[in-house]
């Protein structure tokens, strides 16, 4: 199984998050993934190891690297990047395999 783990840190996440947040839902829907969760920064300890700086989190589970690589070039997932990819700031992915 392979875990995509994205953060996203939003210019303006007042105005932006939900607009991204259903954006994740529906990438998430695509046919290759197998279940995901999306969820801002837990109110947890402030502690120097955990970063709470970003705004938004999907975390995407495949079944395999080929249902990965499906996403990657999904539709539905190329149409997320283009139109919301001017709302963030910076992002970064994690993908691990279990």
């Amino acid at each position: 199984m392979i875990v995509h783990q994205v953060f996203f840190w939003l210019h303006h996440p007042e105005q932006d998050l939900n607009a991204v947040w259903e954006g994740c839902t529906k990438i998430a829907s695509t046919e290759s993934v197998s279940r995901y969760a999306i969820g801002k920064p837990a109110n947890t300890a402030r502690r120097e190891v955990v970063d709470h700086s970003f705004h938004l989190s999907l975390t995407v589970y495949f079944d395999s690297v080929e249902a990965h690589d499906r996403y990657q070039t999904d539709p539905i997932h190329l149409k997320f990047v283009e139109d919301h990819k001017d709302k963030w700031s910076q992002v970064k992915v994690y993908d691990f395999e279990v």
